[in-house]
């Protein structure tokens, strides 16, 4: 699906610039030649961005941008300002109004597509981002997917959960299991470092799922510090007493007490290599049926990762 401009200038020539810049980009392109034009456009449009001159008649584009922001349905579109000016004054008074860039007359087109794709890009992530752990959730991960999918160039996805996390969460509340939440987070950042993994990305599926893009040769230098890193970590969020015989008492499903061990991380890895992926969901289900395979083996109170190595079929290995 395109992705939609509204471009908000009174001058013609400018508006005719910007939508053969923009459509060459493969965006879909929208005009408004006034500041009450422009307001009307974005809550009808529902655009995904706006370029927004400040001198326009009407209604001008602080006037605009005033308003944008003080309005549920577009308080957090990005706008981006078009100004003749080059004044350091008048840029940081937009920035506090609440624009998101500037760009100044006569403008390079190469840097306003580019600038234009950045804070697309980062406005996707900003809006999708979970709230614990500021990492991007499902919609941008899927985009991230999609994306390497496109480019042909191999990766590995690397699909983790925790297991005995409810529980743990049951007995010492939504509080602490924030806390393990976060844990989780940053153990995975430190091993994207660890790993040396360029490009890596790291998502945050919701709950206790996470994934992690790298390329393939960094998957198991960065799942085996993750796994490794957690097992380390964890013991410094139960009580002594717990930690004295190994686990928690706690009501299952079904209501009856039943003891449950430490929390472990497992995490499923499928790489692009071997595998022909023509859809995101593939990726994923592939990716979450390792990780089930892991939970299946015989406990050992260790956290685990296993690779996916089947070509078109075959047995499952670590």
């Amino acid at each position: 699906m395109k992705r939609k401009i509204l471009v908000a200038d009174d001058e013609e020539s400018v508006q005719r610039v910007l939508y053969r810049a923009l459509t060459e980009s493969h965006y879909e392109v929208v005009a408004a030649g006034d500041g009450v034009q422009a307001l009307a456009m974005a809550e009808r449009e529902a655009p995904d961005l706006i370029l927004l001159d400040v001198k326009m008649p009407r209604k001008s584009g602080w006037e605009v941008l005033r308003e944008l922001r003080s309005r549920p349905a577009t308080r957090s579109l990005p706008v981006v300002m078009l100004t003749g000016c080059n004044g350091m004054a008048e840029e940081v008074g937009g920035f506090e109004m609440g624009a998101d860039d500037y760009i100044t007359k006569p403008f390079n087109v190469a840097e306003l597509r580019a600038r234009v794709m950045s804070l697309l890009r980062r406005n996707e992530i900003d809006v999708s981002a979970n709230p614990l752990t500021r990492l991007p959730g499902s919609p941008s991960i899927m985009i991230e997917v999609t994306r390497r999918l496109q480019s042909a160039v191999p990766f590995a996805f690397l699909y983790a959960d925790l297991d005995n996390f409810k529980p743990f969460n049951d007995v010492y509340g939504f509080a602490r299991g924030d806390g393990v939440i976060r844990l989780t987070a940053e153990i995975l950042q430190e091993s994207v470092r660890a790993a040396a993994a360029e490009g890596a990305f790291l998502g945050h599926v919701g709950g206790d799922d996470f994934v992690l893009i790298t390329r393939p040769e960094d998957a198991a230098l960065a799942a085996q510090h993750a796994v490794s890193l957690f097992d380390r970590r964890i013991v410094g969020y139960y009580d002594a007493s717990d930690l004295s015989w190994g686990g928690i008492r706690a009501l299952d499903r079904m209501g009856r007490t039943r003891e449950f061990p430490l929390m472990t991380m497992s995490i499923g890895i499928v790489t692009s290599e071997n595998r022909k992926f023509d859809h995101y969901a593939k990726v994923v289900a592939i990716a979450a049926e390792m990780k089930s395979y892991c939970k299946s083996l015989q406990p050992n109170r260790l956290s685990r990762f296993a690779f996916d190595r089947r070509r078109d079929s075959g047995e499952i290995q670590e």
